[in-house]
């Protein structure tokens, strides 16, 4: 095959927590650019701090050919198994970028979920659809590997940070939203204690059913 004339990193911040949206973002670069990327310090966002990220996000903005970001709301996440809506987000954004640009060929780069396999079949699949030709590469633990792919893992942490802000505003502090947070147990706690559950909420989480029934059964006792 002819060099690429485009790479792209696909990765997701927020598949595990029980607030909030999963964010997944979507980076095209000019294979010419690699070593910017490297050098401006993409990585694995888990790697660095949010005033870090924040930083070598507009970096990576300002190197990219192009950036796409889909959502999924709680209210899909609880409707449907979470690899197949993640895969389904994950050919949504490369579709748009790939839309945008127009490359007769690319490579991807994805943080796979689920069967790297099936990842690869899907986004080639898709990438055929509109004429182009691809090279995928879907791998557990990619955002570590590939920086193209830690591109992607802060794009899309740093603007599920700020939607988490946003959600604070209206809802209060419901701490990082993660099942091991005690402050989010809390919060859970108290909403449903109140009977008002908002819905920025993923229900059909064990941490939100576990701590349902269980504050459901104390407040029973009073």
């Amino acid at each position: 095959m002819s060099t690429p004339r485009l790479a792209l990193g696909v990765d997701e911040a927020g598949r595990g927590p029980v607030v909030g949206d999963m964010f997944v973002a979507c980076v095209a670069i000019e294979p010419s650019d690699l070593p910017k990327l490297r050098a401006c310090g993409a990585r694995d966002s888990k790697s660095m701090d949010r005033a870090r990220r924040e930083r070598v996000f507009r970096s990576i903005l300002s190197i990219a050919r192009a950036v796409a970001v889909v959502r999924a709301t709680p209210q899909e996440i609880d409707s449907r198994n979470l690899n197949e809506l993640f895969l389904e987000k994950v050919c949504r954004a490369v579709k748009l970028v790939a839309a945008r640009a127009m490359p007769n060929y690319v490579e991807v780069y994805v943080d796979a979920a689920g069967d790297p396999a099936r990842a690869t079949r899907r986004i080639s699949e898709t990438l055929r659809g509109l004429g182009i030709e691809a090279r995928v590469v879907a791998e557990h633990g990619a955002d570590a590997k590939y920086p193209i792919v830690g591109a992607a893992s802060i794009v899309a942490k740093v603007l599920r940070d700020w939607h988490i802000d946003n959600l604070k505003r209206v809802y209060g502090d419901f701490g990082s939203g993660y099942p091991s947070d005690p402050r989010t147990r809390e919060w859970l706690e108290q909403i449903v204690a109140k009977g008002e559950i908002p819905p920025i909420v993923r229900r059909s989480w064990a941490t939100f059913r576990r701590l349902a029934r269980r504050t459901l059964l104390d407040y029973s006792k009073r």
